[in-house]
């Protein structure tokens, strides 16, 4: 097992006990990893990627979710763990053992909060503020609420799926009369 992975074997027995899903990449990046979590363990496994000896210097390079509403097909083949509506991703970079992880959780709008790791990673703080006002996410034990992209008047997330499209009124800027114009929009169909 050891020769076939180039991380250490630690990390494989802490993710034997977690019941996770690991994939490599061998097409794209040769030290390049993919982790199915549970969100129970997510926050745990944040803390030994910081304690462990060989992980401990790694840095957060990005956060994001991804919309599973409408995805049938990838839902019927993994239907334990993608059942959830969102799934969150983190990548991670370890620089001593040069390595790229990547641990995808699942996260449902209906359990609540998600751990916030912005307490871990400091780089966390701004991507899961963007994270969390993009798809409606709220992680629990948050160091900064604010938003960042949207007003604070509106509580819209525009990256779900269900999300709409279009609007009732069409906005535009004129340049001849040096206004906002806002006109009703009129939908025809064929």
């Amino acid at each position: 097992m050891y020769k076939k992975y180039t991380i250490p074997l630690s990390i494989f027995i802490v993710f034997e006990h977690t019941n996770t899903v690991i994939w490599t990449s061998e097409k794209f990046y040769n030290n390049s990893y993919i982790l199915y979590l549970n969100s129970i363990w997510f926050y745990g496994v944040n803390i030994y990627f910081k304690n462990d000896v060989f992980l401990s210097n790694s840095t957060l390079i990005e956060n994001s979710a991804i919309d599973n509403k409408n995805n049938q097909i990838w839902v019927k083949k993994q239907a334990d763990f993608f059942s959830a509506n969102i799934l969150l991703f983190y990548v991670y970079f370890f620089f001593t053992i040069k390595t790229k992880i990547l641990l995808v959780s699942a996260y449902n709008n209906t359990q609540g909060l998600f751990y916030s790791i912005d307490k871990i990673y400091k780089s966390a703080g701004w991507l899961e503020r963007e994270t969390g006002e993009m798809f409606k996410i709220n992680f629990k034990f948050k160091l900064d609420n604010r938003r960042l992209l949207l007003d604070y008047s509106k509580q819209e997330h525009p990256l779900l799926k269900e999300y709409p499209t279009e609007g009732f009124n069409d906005v535009f800027y004129n340049f001849f009369e040096d206004q906002v114009i806002s006109n009703n929009l009129t939908v025809v169909e064929l």
